[in-house]
C-alpha cells in the first residue's frame, strides 16, 4: 500500500509540473499575442498625437491630444475638410519619436483635379465642375503679403493647410501632398486643461 501512494503521488507530482509548465507556455503565448495585437492597434488603428503650434487654431490648439487613424487614411478616400496628419518624408514610422521626421497637422482643402488660387491669407478652391468652394476667414489676424499664385491639383494630389491662414507651414510653402504622405485621419481631439 505505501508503494502505491508512493507511486501516485509521483505520477500526480509530474503530471502537476507538466500541468504547470503548459500553463506557462501559455500564459507567455497570451502575453506576446496581446503585446503584438496591442502594437499592431497603435501602428495600424489608433495612434495618439500632439498638436505643437498655433498653425490649426481655433479648432485645434497647442498640446491637444488627437486621435488619428492611419488605417482610416488608407481604407478612405481622403476628401475635402478632413483634418490628417502629413508627413514629408517617405519614413513609415513617421509620428513616432524615434522616427525623427516631422509630422504636420493640416486640412485638406482642395483634392485632386481642384484648381488652387492662394495668397498668405486666402485660399480660393474651384472644383473639377466649376464650382468655387467658399473657404473660411483666416481665424487670426492677417495681412496679405504676397500675390496670388495658382495650381491646378493633379490625380493623388492634395492640397493641405492650417485653419490658421497666417500662421501655417503649409501646401502653400511646401507644395501639394500625394496620398502616400497623408499618414492618419484624425478622429477625435482631447483639449487638456490644468487649472492651478
Amino acid at each position: 500500500m505505501h508503494l502505491c501512494g508512493r507511486l501516485l503521488s509521483r505520477i500526480f507530482r509530474a503530471w502537476h509540473l507538466q500541468r504547470m509548465s503548459r500553463m506557462k507556455a501559455n500564459s507567455v503565448a497570451s502575453s506576446a499575442f496581446t503585446l503584438v495585437a496591442s502594437v499592431l492597434c497603435v501602428v495600424l488603428v489608433m495612434r495618439p498625437t500632439v498638436v505643437s503650434g498655433a498653425s490649426m487654431m481655433p479648432t485645434l490648439h497647442d498640446k491637444d491630444v488627437l486621435i488619428a487613424s492611419p488605417l482610416a487614411a488608407r481604407l478612405f478616400q481622403p476628401s475635402r475638410g478632413d483634418i490628417v496628419t502629413v508627413c514629408l518624408s517617405a519614413n513609415p514610422l513617421c509620428g513616432f519619436v524615434v522616427s525623427g521626421d516631422t509630422q504636420y497637422v493640416k486640412r485638406i482643402v482642395a483634392v485632386p483635379g481642384d484648381v488652387v488660387r492662394y495668397s498668405t491669407c486666402n485660399i480660393f478652391v474651384i472644383t473639377e465642375t466649376g464650382q468655387e468652394v467658399k473657404d473660411t476667414e483666416p481665424t487670426m489676424a492677417c495681412r496679405d503679403q504676397s500675390d496670388f499664385k495658382q495650381i491646378v491639383l493633379t490625380e493623388g494630389m492634395y492640397f493641405v493647410a492650417g485653419d490658421n491662414r497666417g500662421n501655417s507651414l503649409d501646401s502653400r510653402i511646401f507644395g501639394p501632398v500625394s496620398k502616400s504622405q497623408i499618414h492618419a485621419k484624425v478622429l477625435a481631439q482631447v483639449r487638456l486643461t490644468w487649472v492651478p
